[in-house]
């Protein structure tokens, strides 16, 4: 299943990046972020309803629910046409939480890989909440660049790598 929630990502990163680059309009995005959410969510919670206590899936459960949760109040401020500061305050928790994930991969969950792509999450998150908080707009360049590139590179090759059998990739 974390394959699959990988890949749902990296549709949604793409929709999100372009929607910042002014190619998808507030309530279109707002529904696809609502859905996959939604989705990713319910995904989420089941990895970590069956993970047994391991802590590589309850790992990826924290990092399911943290996006997840990014897409529906997203989309809830998309579609309501609420201000995104809320949200940037949520990318700040999330952008701490995610290096630890980091550390978590590179050293007891034994995936240098995964290591590299929550940090690039993180990235993400942090320059969010720059560019949402103080409007930095080099913040918010960063940030498209970062989901249009991250969705094919951390998202959606491991997901193909994952479901066929081929991860870890060397």
């Amino acid at each position: 299943m974390g394959a699959m929630v990988l890949l749902i990502a990296a549709f949604i990163f793409i929709v999100d990046a372009l929607f910042l680059w002014g190619k998808a309009d507030p309530k279109g995005t707002g529904v696809a972020n609502v859905g996959i959410g939604v989705t990713m969510l319910a995904m989420g919670l089941g990895i970590g309803f069956t993970s047994g206590g391991n802590s590589f899936l309850m790992i990826v459960c924290s990092l399911a629910i943290a996006f997840a949760l990014f897409y529906i109040i997203l989309a809830w401020c998309l579609l309501g046409g609420y201000d995104l500061k809320a949200l940037g305050w949520y990318c700040l928790g999330c952008g701490l939480w995610v290096p630890l994930t980091s550390l978590f991969f590179f050293t007891d969950g034994g995936d240098p890989y995964f290591g590299v792509f929550a940090l690039v999450w993180s990235a993400i998150f942090l320059a969010a909440w720059v560019n949402l908080i103080w409007g930095n707009k080099l913040a918010g360049a960063i940030v498209r660049w970062l989901l249009l590139i991250g969705s094919v590179v951390t998202l959606m090759i491991p997901a193909f790598l994952l479901t066929t059998g081929k991860w870890p990739p060397f």
